[in-house]
């Protein structure tokens, strides 16, 4: 729906509902606000029926709760969103990660690109889901929503589940055997292969986005992963050189790119 229909979807409603409600009593007149605030915000939520129950027990089972609570540490903010770390009652993580708005730039580029436009966090959970695909180790996305303004995107949030293990750049510094560096460097350039071949194009690939847990290598912060529109070879150097440059600032040796780019080359 187009904002010009947006906007005359609200001009008949008015028009229509303007003798009900000058016959209506005061304390009804709400109701039709109500009704097209939701005609033209609305909102849904997704929640994995396993999940109700523990969500519901931190109150976080309504879009408006996920968008409000501040409970848990706060891993990382920024004017756009914020995500945060949640330990519940059962015993289990999650990290609650949310839109506060989606930029008119993306919203610009998804149109531009034939593509139907959503907030970060709902790119994320298809991404998610495309990388499980695969076979490479992701967080598991538990419970997702949003609430469009005339029809486009605005906010946005979901949880999901741990991903074991630590950074990418935390592991080199831990000072790890060559042997167990090259192993796991290897392991990363498999899965960049594998993102390669099933023609995903990731632009935040970077060092911290890759986690390590006794030798199995998963990624996190897919909310730019998308199928690629065009060949390989315009986008996929360009990831690779920025993550190689990303390696070398945390810490990683030549040895470590070159074990990379061999496992990201066959």
């Amino acid at each position: 729906m187009s904002i010009a229909q947006v906007a005359n979807l609200c001009h008949h409603k008015l028009i229509i509902d303007r003798d009900r409600i000058a016959g209506t009593p005061l304390r009804s007149v709400p109701t039709y606000v109500i009704r097209l605030y939701k005609s033209v915000m609305p909102t849904e939520l997704h929640i994995s029926d396993e999940w109700k129950d523990a969500l519901a027990s931190v109150g976080l089972d309504t879009f408006d709760a996920l968008m409000g609570s501040s409970q848990g540490k706060c891993v990382s903010w920024h004017t756009r969103g914020q995500t945060y770390r949640i330990d519940l009652p059962d015993g289990r993580v999650v990290f609650l990660k949310r839109d506060a708005f989606t930029s008119v730039k993306d919203i610009f580029t998804d149109l531009c690109s034939l593509r139907y436009p959503q907030p970060p966090c709902i790119n994320e959970v298809r991404a998610l889901r495309l990388v499980a695909d695969l076979g490479i180790p992701a967080p598991e996305p538990v419970a997702w929503g949003q609430r469009r303004r005339a029809s486009l995107p605005w906010r946005a949030a979901m949880v999901m589940q741990e991903l074991p293990g630590v950074p990418m750049y935390e592991f080199l510094a831990a000072g790890p055997s060559e042997d167990r560096r090259r192993s796991v460097m290897q392991a990363a350039g498999s899965v960049a292969a594998k993102l390669h071949e099933a023609r995903l194009s990731w632009p935040d690939m970077a060092p911290k986005h890759f986690i390590i847990n006794a030798g199995n290598v998963g990624i996190l912060d897919l909310a730019r992963l998308r199928p690629a529109r065009r060949p390989r070879r315009f986008y996929a150097p360009k990831q690779v050189r920025r993550f190689g440059a990303r390696l070398r600032n945390c810490g990683g040796s030549d040895g470590d790119l070159t074990a990379f780019l061999d496992a990201l080359r066959k």
